[in-house]
């Protein structure tokens, strides 16, 4: 009788995880400054991205000290394709370090919503749908949402977590860009990528395979979801 559970339960957490996939190319919203287009998130909730509720978002004051900083390296190395396309696009990896500068955060979230209007390199990225990034569906810290004034509009959320004020978390950036990438000082190994508009959410959410579990009539834990910081 004890192996038949332990078999149910593995079975449970078999169904309840997502299935890994190939990283997910979503690309910006041709033709508006914000939000991703819908083939790519309705192919990113089908591959296993989580969706959050309709949420409002807050930003840094356009005067005073800012709530959160994100600092962003550039240049950063890059693979830049003469020919680029969205099926072989330019692409870059990179770490954008979130800190927390006023107080404390809990289960918060930064909300990449597209292109920055004020990027220096507009004009040279001036092709909005051209942007894109590249999302991995097994990372259970990506999700999509909504805002509540316009839930017709979809943006990328990573997870943080919990921020005490002065700590930082870094947040994994895979870039994908279906154009050729501006270098820097000549060196076709250094590139400079579009700039992201981001905003931030505070919201807890129930960890997924809790939820999931749960369907199967489980007795388990009530937790919230939680990333391990290294």
């Amino acid at each position: 009788m004890k192996a038949t559970f332990l078999m149910t339960a593995a079975l449970a957490l078999a169904l309840a995880l997502p299935a890994a996939g190939a990283p997910l190319a979503l690309w910006l919203e041709p033709n508006g400054s914000f939000g991703f287009d819908d083939a790519s998130t309705n192919a990113a909730l089908a591959a296993g991205i989580g969706s959050l509720p309709n949420s409002s978002f807050f930003s840094n004051p356009s005067s005073g000290p800012a709530h959160i900083s994100v600092t962003t390296p550039s240049p950063i190395p890059g693979v830049s394709r003469t020919n680029a396309t969205r099926t072989d696009p330019s692409s870059g990896e990179s770490t954008w370090t979130v800190t927390a500068l006023d107080r404390d955060y809990d289960d918060l979230w930064i909300v990449i919503q597209g292109h920055d209007p004020n990027d220096p390199l507009a004009s040279h990225y001036n092709r909005n749908d051209n942007i894109g990034l590249l999302v991995d569906p097994a990372d259970p810290n990506w999700s999509i949402v909504r805002p509540s004034v316009d839930p017709t509009v979809a943006y990328l959320a990573y997870f943080v977590g919990d921020l005490a004020q002065g700590d930082s978390f870094d947040v994994p950036i895979s870039y994908v860009v279906a154009q050729t990438l501006k270098h820097v000082s000549n060196d076709p190994n250094l590139c400079v990528f579009p700039q992201y508009r981001v905003n931030f959410l505070e919201l807890s959410v129930p960890e997924p395979v809790v939820l999931s579990l749960l369907a199967f009539g489980g007795t388990v834990l009530a937790i919230r979801r939680r990333r391990v910081r290294q």
